[in-house]
């Protein structure tokens, strides 16, 4: 088993996500990027450090399975996953479909599922960690996003369980809750709002510090998460919110 410290970034390929694998690549970890999207190998390559791309739909136990049976062949250690793959719906309960209530919850909150079932046997040799990215909307809620909000209340929810189910074998389990980040998913939302400028002005102006967040801000805390920094800290919901939610 290879001493250089492995984590596995779910949806890496762009976001939050990307700034996640950058992030942890610049302190020294080797990056695996799992991402449905079939550029990810490129994409991988193309960061600084040493990153590397795996196509995997993490919502589906097949591929999940298959991509860690695959990484435990080639790679062997894990010492920290993050559980970033997302997607945002924005419409009320009433106005969502089940098809698409069952894809946001597939891709936001039973990929973090699937993805820690096959981590945990290879996170408990290195005594390594779970960073999951929640939502502040899942601590305070949103109109218009009836699913969003259900997935990320989920995930608060079952990062504490799994913090106490795993803190007997070492394995330490987070969840960082941003707030507004600057990426192309928050640009999709904004673009289905009817006045997309309008909208974006009122967000910024929600925000105390007058700006959102960038995402290489979100993955600061990710890294802070799993480093012996917070060697004991445990099944926290960690907002990086720029103290938007004090006032939402």
């Amino acid at each position: 088993m290879t001493d250089t410290p492995t984590a596995i970034v779910t949806g890496g390929g762009k976001g939050i996500g990307r700034a996640c694998c950058q992030v942890l690549a610049g302190a020294g970890f080797r990056v695996i990027v799992l991402d449905k999207d079939e550029a990810v190998t490129g994409v991988a390559a193309a960061m600084a450090g040493d990153c590397r791309g795996l196509v995997c739909d993490v919502s589906s136990h097949e591929e999940v399975s298959r991509a860690f049976e695959r990484f435990r062949n080639e790679f062997g250690r894990l010492d920290l996953l993050v559980n970033n793959a997302g997607y945002h719906i924005a419409k009320s309960v009433e106005q969502t479909s089940e098809q698409e209530w069952d894809f946001l919850l597939a891709t936001n909150l039973k990929s973090v599922f699937l993805c820690s079932k096959f981590a945990i046997p290879l996170l408990r040799e290195t005594r390594g960690s779970i960073v999951n990215m929640a939502s502040m909307v899942g601590l305070v809620g949103q109109p218009n996003a009836g699913a969003y909000t259900a997935s990320k209340g989920g995930i608060i929810a079952m990062t504490k369980g799994m913090a106490l189910d795993l803190a007997a074998d070492g394995i330490r389990v987070n969840c960082v809750c941003p707030g507004w980040v600057a990426t192309p998913l928050v640009d999709d939302w904004f673009s289905q709002q009817k006045d997309p400028e309008q909208t974006r002005r009122h967000i910024y102006g929600l925000h105390p510090m007058g700006r959102i967040a960038g995402a290489e801000e979100v993955a600061r805390a990710v890294l802070f998460l799993a480093s012996q920094q917070a060697s004991f800290i445990t099944g926290i919901a960690l907002p990086v919110d720029g103290a938007v939610t004090l006032g939402y």
